[in-house]
């Protein structure tokens, strides 16, 4: 019963988002009051002699300014590119039912590394920005959640909203799962020779099952 519940709540992600949402809601108010008890320097919006990147402080307005901008400009070309670039790499790259893909293999080990080293590097920058004050951090929501909602706009353009062809796909997409699964296990037993041939009787013996995409004997 208990994990009847558990998977409806995994496969209710409006449930899973509300639950989330009111957990969010609650880490801010309990950290937020923490801070403003003991005056954290995080709070202070704006140049100030207390905060500091990279052990730099940002007490002027043109520093305050120069980071500010690159938090903004920075938080949408990783939100872009993040929506771009990773599906790619899983969905044509790293998933093994994908047999064709659109660059050499070279070019595609490039977009991998670059992409790794560009992930590692501002996601280290990043971090230690959004940890030295709060408005950083507001303008880094910002920018996310402003380049979230375009490219989210552009995937949802052609969707259309139907709850019945939803599960119906959703059912068809069980069953070629499972069809790709015994077309795996079956060419495993055609390679190891311990495949039969379901057509034949049981007076015929174990036989050798052709691979799946061999033609047959006769046309060879």
């Amino acid at each position: 019963m208990c994990l009847n519940h558990l998977q409806r709540l995994f496969n209710d992600q409006r449930v899973v988002v509300a639950l989330i949402g009111v957990w969010t809601i609650i880490c801010c108010a309990v950290f937020l009051n923490i801070m403003l008890i003991d005056e954290s320097p995080f709070l202070a919006i704006g140049p100030n002699t207390k905060t500091r990147l990279f052990n730099v402080p940002l007490d002027t307005w043109p520093k305050w300014w120069c980071v500010a901008v690159y938090t903004f400009v920075s938080t949408c070309i990783a939100a872009f590119a993040s929506d771009s670039v990773a599906p790619f790499i899983v969905n044509t790259v790293q998933d093994h039912k994908t047999r064709y893909i659109p660059y050499t293999k070279s070019t595609c080990l490039l977009i991998i590394q670059v992409w790794t080293t560009y992930v590692v590097i501002m996601g280290t920058i990043g971090l230690f920005v959004a940890l030295t004050q709060i408005d950083f951090l507001l303008i880094r929501l910002l920018a996310d959640l402003f380049i979230n909602f375009i490219t989210t706009a552009y995937f949802l353009h052609e969707k259309v909203f139907d709850v019945v062809m939803y599960q119906q796909w959703e059912r068809d997409q069980g069953c070629v799962r499972t069809q790709a699964y015994e077309d795996e296990m079956l060419d495993v037993l055609v390679q190891d020779g311990t495949g039969t041939d379901c057509g034949a009787s049981a007076k015929s013996g174990t036989t050798l099952l052709r691979p799946i995409h061999a033609p047959p004997q006769d046309a060879l």
